[in-house]
């Protein structure tokens, strides 16, 4: 059961291909994603120091590090992991479904705007009288997928 959270939580780490600290942006995603390694970092810190101290931050590597030393972790780091991975599913769930609905308002009110930090979410916001009802719908869900959850302690 452990090696399964932390190789999903590893997958996900890819999937979001997720900013390195000295590269971390000021969107919703990447806050979201900056605060899942945040608490990473934090419940694991122990097995990073013992395990991964000479593994270069970024990429997903020091998550990779984890999966390796994964029969060795501490109840701290299992639930900071089990935490990460279960918030990431919730916001990949409503972010698929935000993309689903909002396609068609982003392709017609948005097609000039650069992707990334927010802008696409800025763009429909200054567009909200012309956003469809599902889209709408559709944004704050997502929103509240990306904020920040109860840690189970």
């Amino acid at each position: 059961m452990k090696k399964m959270i932390v190789l999903m939580f590893v997958g996900l780490v890819f999937v979001a291909n997720a900013p390195t600290k000295a590269a971390e942006g000021t969107g919703p995603v990447e806050k979201f994603v900056t605060k899942q390694f945040d608490q990473l970092e934090t419940g694991c810190k122990a097995e990073l120091e013992t395990y991964c101290k000479a593994v270069t931050p970024g990429a997903g590597r020091q998550a990779a590090c984890i999966y390796a030393h994964s029969d060795k972790l501490s109840s701290s780091c299992e639930r900071a992991l089990y935490n990460s991975a279960q918030e990431f599913e919730v916001a990949g769930v409503m972010m698929n479904a935000f993309v689903a609905a909002c396609q068609a308002d982003v392709e017609k009110l948005c097609s000039k705007v650069a992707i990334g930090e927010g802008r696409i979410l800025k763009c429909l916001e200054e567009n909200k009288e012309k956003v469809s009802a599902p889209c709408t719908a559709a944004r704050q869900e997502a929103k509240a997928g990306l904020e920040p959850k109860q840690s189970i302690a």
